[in-house]
């Protein structure tokens, strides 16, 4: 491949207009969880205070499924409060999606005009995916799904020789923030982009590099102690039709994730479910088609690097989007069920049990080919009609329930006071494991407007807290990793009390939530010294605790996790110090 002249780039003014467009768009999505507090909503359980916990470092667990993501916000909780920092998590992954669709588009058509741009970006942020995924709580899964086209960018200008590797290698620093759930969205469409049709080894074993240094600190904990998914998982987490026109509508849309609890109203429109699924797909054809035209125009004669590169690079990234939708329709089929559930027997397979999000590309080149099919209507002088054509375009995609929170789901709330201050107090007290009561994970928090969203404790206390890992769901219990928390269920579908149950397992503390939606558990007689009774919670030393030293912190098991647990942020910490570093010396050069 030869090094042609980079490509022009828009000017602030063409380029202005999308980012406007963007983020008033964000602005009117996110709109109450702007507001002063933070946000809890199912998977979303955001610390009100800055506080690196034992939880947010993954220490002495078997799946670290919140790392890095919560010592990431903790950091930036540090320097712009907890409150502030969720903002703009929330509202900069909806503009980062938002910005990379649109200039997505740019690099198909490098002529597009703005209201192409502008198309869009409202694509990408208005979508069924980002609904259900918003109201669910899992920033982490947009954020992946909003470095996607930055990165795909980013992979064809190294393919075309425009780009650097280090700034895609960036790319793929900025989507271990999320974890796992961001990697597998981003890491393996890049990777055959640069492996297709000609390798560009060095991007290759550079990309490969940062991903698997990124994902040491949630990967190393889990393949270190063997862990191994609950197979029922993959059944209960597969994907699901969220309207009347069954499974592969639902994701050709972006839809169809398995909570039904996301589901937006509209989805069970037939006509706009259909209208949306037809939209996204006739934006990826219209990208696979402006793909082909790029080749076609290179055949007479010589053809500029980029050119060369959207006509032979893109429709690799089709076929990987088009693969991404089989893949989730299968895994929502009956026969597919017994072989799909296998994946829980081979490392790293769990990576998929939610398998909804890989239509991910698709979304985004569905939204990216939206903007084609607009501005293909401008050169096609009917300019006079693209206001009207445009928005009967977006129309399908605008859920109106995806406006302001999605009509208040998604808001921010204050956290009680006394909440804080007992668990600044417990994390500051002597060392010692915590058991939480009620034996339940998620909970509807009066002081929530009684949203379901996961317990705040772990977040909040800068101890070990032993709690409900397992999901217990309609159709039964999804089992948890951790083996404590495994032998508190057991006791406790035995019949013994919780209470019991957790001070077998060596806690020194047990917190009460109160006000949860669930039934608060009564406390035997002399069940120890109360250190705090409040409105909302109530802490108990359990008589005759040993102190720190518990069945947590002894044992091979024990001592193995920390060991996984550090080796793994050693690795995920010398990959972003290695990155930063390269980073740092190119942009010296540059500028020297």
């Amino acid at each position: 491949m030869t090094t042609g002249q980079a490509p022009a780039r828009p000017g602030w003014r063409a380029a202005l207009g999308p980012v406007v467009v963007t983020v008033v768009t964000a602005a009117v999505v996110l709109g109450p969880a702007l507001r002063p507090g933070v946000v809890l909503t199912y998977d979303l359980a955001w610390s009100p205070d800055a506080r690196l916990t034992p939880f947010a470092t993954g220490v002495d667990t078997p799946a670290p499924r919140a790392v890095p993501s919560d010592a990431a916000a903790w950091l930036l909780g540090l320097l712009v409060t907890p409150g502030v920092a969720q903002k703009l998590v929330l509202g900069g992954v909806l503009v980062l999606a938002g910005l990379g669709a649109s200039g997505l588009v740019r690099v198909l058509r490098p002529t597009a005009g703005r209201l192409a741009a502008c198309t869009a970006a409202v694509a990408a942020v208005w979508n069924p995916f980002v609904a259900e995924r918003l109201v669910i709580g899992q920033w982490t899964v947009l954020l992946g799904y909003a470095v996607l086209p930055w990165a795909v960018r980013a992979a064809l200008r190294v393919r075309a020789g425009h780009g650097t590797v280090t700034a895609l290698c960036g790319w793929a620093v900025l989507a271990s923030v999320g974890g796992a759930n961001s990697l597998v969205l981003v890491g393996p469409p890049v990777l055959v982009l640069l492996l297709l049709p000609q390798p560009v080894w060095r991007a290759v074993l550079a990309w490969l590099a940062v991903v698997a240094g990124g994902a040491g600190a949630w990967a190393v904990p889990a393949l270190w102690g063997g862990l191994v998914s609950d197979p029922a998982g993959f059944t209960v987490f597969a994907a699901r039709s969220d309207g009347p026109m069954g499974l592969v509508v639902s994701l050709a849309g972006g839809g169809g994730f398995w909570n039904p609890a996301s589901y937006p109203a509209e989805r069970r429109v037939a006509a706009l479910a259909v209208a949306a699924a037809m939209l996204t797909t006739a934006g990826v054809v219209a990208v696979a088609r402006q793909a082909r035209r790029a080749r076609d125009r290179e055949r007479p004669g010589p053809a500029d690097d980029a050119g060369r590169c959207v006509g032979t690079g893109v429709p690799v990234l089709v076929v990987v989007a088009l693969l991404g939708l089989l893949l989730a329709v299968a895994s929502g089929t009956p026969w597919s069920a017994d072989a799909w559930s296998r994946l829980a027997e081979v490392p790293g397979g769990a990576l998929l049990r939610d398998s909804q999000k890989v239509v991910a590309l698709w979304v985004v080149l569905g939204a990216a080919g939206v903007g084609l099919l607009v501005d293909g209507l401008v050169r096609h002088r009917a300019a006079a009609l693209v206001p009207a054509i445009g928005l009967a375009v977006v129309a399908p995609l605008v859920l109106p329930t995806l406006a302001w929170g999605e009509r208040n789901r998604v808001e921010a709330v204050t956290v009680p006071a006394d909440l804080r201050d007992v668990a600044a107090e417990l994390s500051s007290a002597p060392a010692g494991d915590v058991g939480l009561l009620p034996w339940r994970q998620y909970r509807r928090y009066g002081w929530n407007d009684a949203r379901v969203s996961l317990s705040l404790v772990p977040r909040m206390i800068d101890q070990r807290v032993l709690y409900d890992d397992s999901l217990q769901l309609s159709s039964g219990r999804i089992a948890g990793e951790s083996p404590r928390s495994a032998a508190v269920t057991a006791a406790v579908d035995g019949g013994a009390d919780a209470w019991d149950a957790l001070v077998a397992q060596g806690v020194r503390y047990v917190v009460v939530e109160k006000d949860t939606g669930l039934p608060t558990p009564d406390l035997p007689a002399g069940a120890g010294r109360v250190l705090a009774d409040t409105a909302h919670l109530q802490v108990v030393e359990v008589a005759g605790s040993s102190g720190a030293t518990t069945g947590a912190t002894t044992g091979a098991a024990g001592q193995g996790g920390r060991a996984g647990s550090a080796t793994g942020w050693g690795v995920t910490l010398a990959t972003l110090a290695a990155w930063l570093v390269l980073a740092t010396r190119r942009v010296l050069r540059r500028n020297g």
